[in-house]
């Protein structure tokens, strides 16, 4: 175990997971929490029910003894933009599908119904007195407006096509609703209003932005944060000291940490250990999507990212096929159990298993090293032939994204008031950032490096699991042997339907 950082939070509660998709924006989760950007509090009644929980982290508090007293103008502010010029505020709203606070309507702290009466709430204090202090400075009146998640895709498809669009920010879930905006022309790119020295493309000091593959310009911003939402390969260091075998951590810090070295590894740690002729220890086993994701992403390939299907490219091919190998022809992965979902990753848990797909949920949810017995360790996927450990992103893009729509005025300056609104923590990250529980299921330093260091990679955009009907990776790895798909044959078999729904989502009616 590591030291832990001792935090002090005020009662209006942080998130615990502060994931790169819902920083400033609030948790795509059954029960969404407050977010740093400005204390949201969602109405569940206006969310979308098929919204995914990839993450599913608890909330854990801490507690934070000191507030940095810096100008929060310091590091924070993009670019100099001049205020709204004249007497009159420029109003400048933000659609969304429930209520946030604070914005211009509300007249003290206790607007938001979190805060109870009489108490000094230090950091809805903060944020309340950073609202004040950004409509002085750009003379504006700030407004979130609950368009509801039906409202927000009917304001973008109806205003912003019209030329007036009825928000100047809008918060949108990527996939449901950012980037078809995006394909239709609906979003203003960054870099045609923002200059190339601004934090957003260097630092992200605040925010962050988000790119699509291949793509020249970045549409999409939120705020940046701890993502602790990664998948890494979680691994029994102890069955690996006992075969001999280098620490895949120490073989990643090197940069050798490939496929053929997990598979190399797999094939080592797979045993029939009481010579029953029935292997009972496997090299891998774990959620077959998750390996596929992150497969696809160490090999820098795509299934359904852009306009044309990339199942059938030679990058895809190789994720399938190594998949293949590790199932039909090495046997070092566990048959996949689609009875017992859960069984396939939390199976490490009996000691019988080299490798497994893990969050920090997981890992709390089934077991740490002094409850299974054994030594855990956790290092990023392994980086394919056609990959690149340096730019691997290592998270999927999903959850609630911002853009400045087309046809806005002055986007700057809607940019950098947000920019500002959302830092109403005065760049002292420990406000920002609890951490403590997902540092926890990490166990040690080294572990939590990784699972923090992949949340701060470019996220990785991909609608492979939303195409209906897709089922090429499950193909590939079937339990049956003899019924098995080669990676050549999936692909072949599955790429008109990928394109059929690409061709259908690009055009703005994507589900």
């Amino acid at each position: 175990m590591f030291n832990k950082k001792i935090r002090k939070i005020a009662s209006v509660a942080l998130a615990g997971s502060m994931v790169l998709s819902m920083a400033a924006c609030g948790n795509e989760s059954e029960d969404p929490k407050p977010t740093p950007t400005t204390a949201a509090k969602p109405n569940d009644d206006d969310k979308n029910p098929s919204d995914d929980n990839s993450g599913n982290n608890d909330d854990q508090q801490g507690d934070n003894d000191e507030q940095d007293s810096k100008n929060p103008e310091d590091g924070c502010v993009t670019l100099p933009v001049a205020p709204h010029e004249g007497s009159t505020p420029r109003t400048i709203r933000v659609g969304s599908w429930y209520d946030f606070w604070y914005d211009s309507n509300d007249k003290d702290i206790y607007s938001n119904p979190n805060v109870d009466e009489g108490t000094e709430d230090e950091e809805a204090l903060m944020q309340f007195n950073n609202l004040k202090r950004v409509e002085e400075k750009y003379n504006i009146r700030l407004e979130y407006v609950n368009l509801t998640w039906e409202g927000v895709t009917e304001s973008i498809s109806t205003s912003i096509m019209s030329g007036t669009p009825d928000c100047d920010i809008y918060m949108v879930d990527l996939i449901g609703m950012g980037v078809p905006a995006m394909f239709n022309g609906y979003v203003a790119p960054l870099e045609d209003f923002l200059p190339a020295e601004a934090d957003i493309f260097n630092n992200q000091t605040i925010l962050r932005n988000f790119k699509m593959p291949d793509a020249d310009k970045s549409y999409f911003f939120t705020g940046n944060g701890v993502n602790v939402d990664g998948c890494l390969l979680g691994f029994n260091a102890d069955m690996i000291d006992e075969a001999g075998l280098e620490n895949p951590q120490d073989l990643y810090d090197r940069g050798e940490w490939t496929w053929e070295k997990f598979r190399e590894y797999c094939k080592i740690l797979t045993k029939d250990t009481d010579g029953d002729t029935v292997t009972d220890q496997w090299g891998y086993s774990g959620f077959f999507t998750d390996m596929f994701t992150q497969l696809l992403m160490s090999n820098n390939a795509h299934v359904a990212a852009g306009k044309t299907e990339g199942i059938s490219s030679p990058a895809t091919i190789e994720v399938l096929d190594f998949a293949y190998q590790l199932y039909q022809v090495d046997k070092t992965a566990r048959p996949f159990d689609y009875v017992n979902w859960d069984f396939n990753a939390s199976i490490y848990n009996t000691g019988t298993v080299g490798f497994w797909t893990t969050r920090t949920w997981f890992q709390h949810a089934n077991g740490l090293s002094s409850d299974v017995g054994f030594e855990i360790g956790m290092v990023p996927w392994p980086i394919g032939p056609s990959g690149n450990q340096e730019t691997n992103s290592q998270v999927g893009a999903g959850g609630s994204w911002y853009f400045i729509p087309v046809g806005v005025e002055r986007p700057e300056l809607v940019f950098s008031v947000f920019e500002e609104i959302t830092n109403w923590y005065n760049s002292d990250l420990s406000y920002r950032d609890d951490t403590e529980w997902h540092e926890d299921a990490c166990e040690t330093e080294r572990n939590w490096e990784y699972m923090k260091n992949a949340g701060f990679t470019m996220p990785w955009f991909d609608l492979w699991a939303d195409v209906d009907g897709l089922g090429a990776i499950q193909d590939v790895i079937a339990a049956d042997s003899d019924a098995a798909s080669t990676a050549a044959q999936a692909a072949e078999k599955y790429k008109q339907i990928v394109q059929d729904y690409l061709d259908t989502y690009m055009g703005g009616n994507g589900e």
